[in-house]
């Protein structure tokens, strides 16, 4: 009996989650590389972001919720998931330039943007080069405008002597890295089929490109960036309960007008899609 509900589980899980999707590819950027794209639904446009290594595929349950009112897309940034992959132009304001393709060639028009972990730098970079005036509403899942700084004044994940350790897991295995970065990212323990489809989507970015995302989102300071779209478009920021408090605080000062909830874990639409989906169609009927 335990054989058979796991062989269930496990069949269940790569039907309703790993299984095939079908997108588009789209020509961006200076160089013409190709981005996999997810574009289904009619109405208003939703544009969901991936983080650092991640891919489209991790938003399959918004995809399935927000596709039946909304216009719901998302993609693979440059040199993740299907998308070209090059050994150059990794870098947030490189992304930012190729979401404006995006949008451009999709013709998208009042764009609510919503960024998960490091695509939250993807729209930093965005509202900097671009402006907001085709944008309706930014959304933030679970990521400080700055990574490194003083925590004492600031919201960021920590101080440089903090992430000099995992900077060299990085360096010297990548693999055991992207388990370690899974297993950060829930508040459940991942089975390992679960565990080995996260990692096998991270490792669809190269080291070298991923290397340097990383070093860009270490040295990127967007507070001023966030701090100046106060009061001009509605924001939603979505924190992990471990530090809500924190960050919470720090956005009542310098962002008062933005909307904060608290989420059970960095990857909360993946371990709880239906109440972040609510939460989410909440804020943007709400504003």
């Amino acid at each position: 009996m335990r054989f058979a509900k796991h062989t269930i589980l496990v069949i269940f899980l790569f039907s309703s989650r790993f299984g095939h999707t079908q997108g588009e590819f789209i020509t961006v950027g200076k160089d013409s590389i190709a981005i996999y794209l997810e574009d289904q639904g009619e109405g208003k446009p939703i544009l969901f972001i991936p983080g650092w290594t991640m891919t489209s595929q991790f938003f399959i349950s918004q995809k399935d919720y927000f596709s039946k009112k909304y216009r719901y897309l998302s993609y693979d940034p440059r040199s993740h998931g299907k998308s070209t992959k090059t050994a150059y132009h990794n870098t947030y304001k490189n992304h930012a330039v190729e979401l404006e393709d995006i949008i451009r060639k999709k013709k998208l028009q009042n764009v609510i943007l919503v960024g998960w972990s490091s695509g939250c730098a993807t729209i930093y970079e965005y509202a900097r080069a671009f402006g907001i005036e085709n944008l309706s509403h930014l959304v933030f899942i679970d990521e400080p405008p700055k990574w490194i700084g003083d925590r004492n004044s600031e919201w960021v994940y920590g101080t440089f002597e903090g992430y000099r350790e995992s900077l060299k897991s990085l360096i010297e295995n990548r693999k055991d890295y992207a388990f370690g970065t899974a297993n950060w990212m829930t508040a459940k323990d991942l089975d390992s089929t679960e565990a080995g489809w996260m990692v096998n989507q991270m490792l669809m970015t190269p080291n070298g490109a991923a290397l340097s995302l990383y070093i860009d989102g270490m040295i990127s300071d967007y507070n001023a960036v966030v701090k100046g779209l106060d009061g001009k478009i509605p924001m939603l920021f979505m924190v992990q309960d471990s530090w809500y408090e924190s960050s919470a605080n720090w956005l009542k000062q310098h962002v008062p007008t933005a909307t904060v909830l608290a989420i059970p874990s960095h990857a909360a639409f993946w371990e709880a899609p239906e109440q972040f989906n609510v939460n989410l169609e909440s804020f943007i009927t709400g504003h």
